[in-house]
């Protein structure tokens, strides 16, 4: 017990050096400020077009002072990996995160659905079933008893193979062989597998290298990999295999969501889905915008593929999350649902 709290000590001390002691002080206006403080913390860089988007939120919550709350954004994952942020937003040690699916899946099982391959079968059935999903809504509010509840998301795009190779990725056979850059996650590693290829665990941070010293011959993701993080100067071919789309999800410690009253709680949840629909109105153009990019560097781009053989291949992992319980096919069913008036 004593080492835990030594342990919660020094990531509280941590915090405060890197965010600034004065800030995490200014609590319900107690310095300079009638306006209650909220800190949102996130991995993307500041000067980003996605970082741009997530920091509109604060032009978003000042628009209406009657609420009597502000919001001060800090990016590029200044305050640690995003498991350290979900754990500071449990402790109530900072207010609010912005935290990808995959990793709340270390958290709580079930948000590991976002990371199964197909589950949408495409952009139309994945903005509906965000949107409108009651049992989404639900697994979103299960948490608080864990100290945090989801109070946003944002659909980051879909996520597609590329590789050091002309190729087009049309089925597992293009992967076999082929060592491909996984997140450091079981079901990423699984689908991957799955799919024909071996995976190579690692951080974001790392592919590059990994990429031009050979370490890996390919890697999946949404084509702002290939222009953000430059990927586009090693790699020969992106396919639009669309195996995944993976929500961002907004998070707010328990202790500060409760703190505010009803009006405000309505209010925050107004503004983080005007945030979304922001980003999803200028999400396909910074898309196209990427692969015009990538093409200029020499990037064969490979559209419109025949996604069955991968669809066929991945099925294994959908039986195996189904298996877990009850609660976790009612999410699944309910999300299927909602492809229902999306199907041509």
């Amino acid at each position: 017990m004593k080492k835990t709290s030594k342990i919660l000590l020094t990531v509280i001390v941590v915090v405060l050096l890197g965010i600034g002691i004065s800030t995490f002080f200014k609590v319900n206006g107690s310095i300079g400020s009638d306006k209650i403080q909220l800190r949102l913390a996130h991995g993307q860089a500041g000067d980003s077009e996605i970082g741009g988007t997530i920091a509109y939120l604060s032009d978003l919550v000042a628009e209406d002072e009657s609420m009597n709350m502000e919001v001060s954004i800090y990016p590029s994952g200044v305050l640690g990996s995003e498991t350290a942020m979900v754990e500071l937003v449990q402790a109530g040690v900072l207010d609010m995160a912005k935290i990808s699916a995959g990793t709340l899946g270390q958290f709580d099982d079930r948000y590991t659905i976002f990371s199964l391959p197909y589950l949408f079968k495409g952009q139309e059935h994945y903005y509906n079933a965000m949107a409108n999903s009651e049992a989404i809504r639900e697994l979103f509010n299960a948490t608080e008893d864990a100290g945090y509840i989801a109070i946003g998301y944002y659909c980051n795009g879909a996520r597609n193979f590329y590789l050091k190779d002309d190729i087009a990725v049309t089925s597992p056979e293009v992967l076999k062989g082929k060592k491909i850059r996984s997140m450091v996650s079981s079901t990423s590693m699984d689908m991957i597998e799955a799919m024909g290829g071996s995976p190579v665990p690692m951080s974001a941070s790392e592919t590059y290298t990994s990429l031009q010293q050979g370490i890996v011959d390919g890697a999946e993701n949404t084509e702002l990999a290939l222009t953000v993080d430059k990927h586009e100067e090693i790699v020969k071919s992106y396919t639009y295999t669309e195996h995944q789309y993976t929500p961002d999800i907004y998070i707010i410690s328990t202790k500060v969501w409760n703190k505010l009253s009803k009006e405000q709680q309505d209010y925050l949840l107004e503004c983080f889905s005007k945030l979304n629909d922001n980003f999803v109105q200028k999400y396909n153009q910074m898309m196209d915008d990427a692969m015009v990019e990538a093409e200029s560097y020499g990037v064969h781009v490979y559209r419109d593929i025949d996604k069955t053989p991968f669809i066929e291949a991945v099925q294994p992992i959908h039986q195996n999350f189904l298996a877990k319980g009850e609660s976790y096919q009612k999410l699944y069913d309910d999300i299927q649902s909602y492809a229902e008036d999306t199907d041509k």
